[in-house]
């Protein structure tokens, strides 16, 4: 990518923040816009003087900007984000959506090369979804462990996050963040029923995300699970440098396949145990940069 993608990030909350700060450092980015709705926003304070345009009208402000963004980031939440994609969508603007609304295509970066439901669009104006963190931790695990299981019949998801990194918007989702997440382990494992559970744990000092996938069948190759579990965490650390298989493919009993990962966040500004965070604002910063290679690469 010989120019630099020029987006605006909508939403100034804890996830909009720690994204505008990991864009500020890549080089593939400018950061035209940071957007909210309360002039007092901590993250627009922080922000000030060092993104072009602070907005504090929402997307209203963010209309007479759109011909100098390539697309845009919606950090705030599922009830929002419809009246942002109606905006960007007529002005022919791609979106990267970090909210449960399910609106967008769901993508998880490195199961793009598996599944064909999860290709990176060539058209401009797309909106893709980047579900929950539950799901970008999830869901490679449910695909190795399904990929080769006899008659998968059941999914269970559970994570684990420190309640200090659930914000606002993410309590007022909890049922959509049930509801998408339960979605994508569907999608990835070709049409299992899955369950997913969400725990807001308040430990004190805070606990680091971890997320464990299940799976029920018939029987599983254990070793090709581990072989392709492996491979595929070791990719997702590429932009996701805290994910981590601590708890390899294991059998529970012989109809039940279980395994672990663990999400370390950068601290671009959230701590450490902020890795739910952390995951998606790296999935949604790697999804950007393969669809303006995707359409480059289609317009060339």
């Amino acid at each position: 990518m010989s120019k630099r993608i020029r987006v605006a990030i909508i939403g100034t909350g804890n996830i909009g923040a720690d994204l505008c700060e990991r864009l500020l450092l890549d080089e593939a980015f400018s950061v035209v816009a940071f957007v909210g709705r309360r002039a007092d926003s901590p993250g627009l304070k922080r922000m000030a003087g060092r993104v072009e345009h602070i907005i504090d009208s929402g997307i209203e402000g963010l209309i007479p900007l759109l011909d100098k963004i390539d697309g845009a980031f919606d950090a705030t939440s599922a009830f929002d984000h419809a009246a942002h994609w109606d905006v960007l969508q007529k002005a022919g603007k791609w979106a990267i959506d970090l909210t449960p609304s399910r609106i967008g295509k769901p993508i998880v970066p490195e199961l793009t090369q598996y599944l064909s439901s999860m290709e990176i669009s060539a058209h401009y104006a797309s909106n893709y979804s980047m579900v929950t963190c539950g799901g970008q931790s999830s869901a490679p695990l449910v695909y190795a462990i399904a990929a080769h299981a006899v008659n998968p019949t059941e999914v269970e998801i559970s994570s684990s996050i420190a309640s200090l990194s659930a914000g606002p918007a993410t309590r007022r989702n909890l049922d959509q963040y049930i509801s998408s997440t339960e979605n994508l382990a569907t999608l990835v494992s070709a049409g299992i029923p899955a369950k997913a559970i969400l725990v807001l744990n308040p430990a004190d000092p805070p606990i680091m995300m971890r997320t464990t996938a299940t799976v029920k069948a018939e029987s599983f190759d254990l070793p090709s699970i581990q072989n392709l579990c492996k491979e595929i965490v070791n990719r997702v650390s590429q932009y996701v440098p805290g994910y981590d298989l601590v708890v390899e493919p294991h059998e529970l009993d012989p109809t039940l396949v279980s395994a672990t990962v663990k999400v370390t966040g950068e601290g671009f500004y959230l701590p450490e145990y902020a890795g739910n965070l952390d995951i998606i604002n790296a999935a949604a910063v790697e999804t950007a940069k393969r669809h303006m290679m995707s359409f480059s690469e289609t317009a060339a």
